[in-house]
């Protein structure tokens, strides 16, 4: 693989703006898709509702009747929402009615319309309301034609989430001082939902760069996985070695993780929350240049009773709390990596220093 190339490779990728979503609540439940659907119409109807325990009251009605262009009077009080609204044995997933008008919402998140629209309205106009609307709610624009002309031939309007979220949020402004905060936090996790189904890719411009490098990007993964595994075919051996050496004079019980990272958490007998790691690091001459060791917690309050004695003991080393969450590596000088002698005596040291640590606090807790 061309050197040249790979670097220019490397730095356009610089230049991207990694950003990658989190999953919303919703996203995580991983509803099936016709039960998903179920639960956005019983949203619906909750945010729809005035009465609701929201506190935004008529929010969600308003924005739908501003982009029905409805200048419509009604009293809250007379309204009613109704959800899977019975016809002729069908149902309609939405219903909101009252005797100033009637809006009947077919929703449709991920599946083809080809509900009984015709069924649909003339249910709806049996209602005794001076004004009818027939809802399409959609993800998704409609495109093909036989969705189309059902949509038309049955007097129904088609009208997107993205439209009704849009003016529901231009209108939030006025709401949301008198607004149940645990409910507008709902209210916007469905929201980003939605919006998450209208967009395929999370990062475009990430998407762009792969699909038009994705040769190159294959070349230097595979020459990435195969100078890894080289690096570790010459650490693996070295980590053995000084595996056999350790338990040999220390009895301890040391272990290696995937070949590299050789350490213990085992003392007097009681697996612990604290211990040594300890692995080789490369460097461009040798795969083994030096070796690094750490006195780790795996779990940040582990650490704790033993962070003060650590510092006044080894006052030039450093510690890092912030880099992985919940952990603590505390680290120690590093050694030159062809010096197995003396790999070995500065991890019996420290196994030695952790282990007393570990004896004390017992003591400590013991008194206490």
């Amino acid at each position: 693989m061309n050197i040249e190339l790979t670097t220019q490779l490397l730095e356009d990728f610089k230049k991207i703006p990694i950003k990658f979503k989190d999953s919303t609540y919703l996203e995580l439940c991983q509803y099936p898709k016709r039960r998903f659907e179920e639960i956005c119409s019983r949203l619906l109807a909750f945010y729809f509702d005035p009465a609701k325990e929201h506190g935004f009251g008529d929010l969600f009605i308003r924005s739908l009747l501003d982009i029905l262009k409805a200048n419509i009077r009604f009293d809250p009080d007379q309204l009613e929402i109704i959800t899977e609204d019975n016809a002729e044995g069908k149902r309609i997933d939405l219903v909101i009615a009252c005797p100033d008008f009637v809006i009947g919402i077919e929703n449709k998140i991920t599946a083809d319309l080809y509900n009984p629209l015709e069924t649909y309205r003339k249910r709806l106009e049996q209602y005794p309301s001076e004004k009818v609307f027939k809802l399409v709610l959609s993800v998704h624009d409609f495109t093909k034609p036989e969705e189309l002309a059902l949509i038309e031939d049955n007097e129904f309007k088609p009208i997107t989430y993205s439209r009704l979220f849009n003016q529901v949020k231009a209108q939030i402004g006025a709401y949301i001082s008198n607004c149940n905060q645990k409910y507008l936090t709902h209210l916007y996790d469905f929201i980003e939902t939605i919006e998450n189904m209208k967009t395929t890719y999370t990062n475009p411009e990430l998407t762009q760069f792969i699909l038009k490098n994705e040769s190159d990007i294959k070349q230097l993964i595979e020459a990435y996985n195969r100078h890894k595994q080289e690096v570790l075919n010459s650490q693996k051996p070295r980590i053995a070695e000084i595996l056999e050496t350790l338990i040999e004079e220390t009895k301890g019980e040391w272990w290696v993780y995937q070949g590299w990272d050789l350490g213990i958490n085992k003392f007097h007998g009681k697996d612990l929350k604290i211990g040594i790691e300890s692995n080789f690091e490369a460097t461009t001459i040798d795969p083994c240049q030096k070796f690094r060791i750490y006195i780790t917690a795996w779990n940040a309050s582990a650490f704790t009773p033993f962070k003060s004695r650590l510092l006044a003991k080894f006052p030039d080393c450093h510690l890092d709390e912030k880099s992985v969450k919940n952990r603590v590596y505390f680290h120690l000088p590093p050694i030159d990596g062809s010096d197995s002698k003396k790999i070995v005596a500065k991890l019996k040291e420290y196994y030695l220093v952790v282990s007393e640590l570990i004896t004390e606090q017992e003591l400590i807790s013991r008194q206490n």
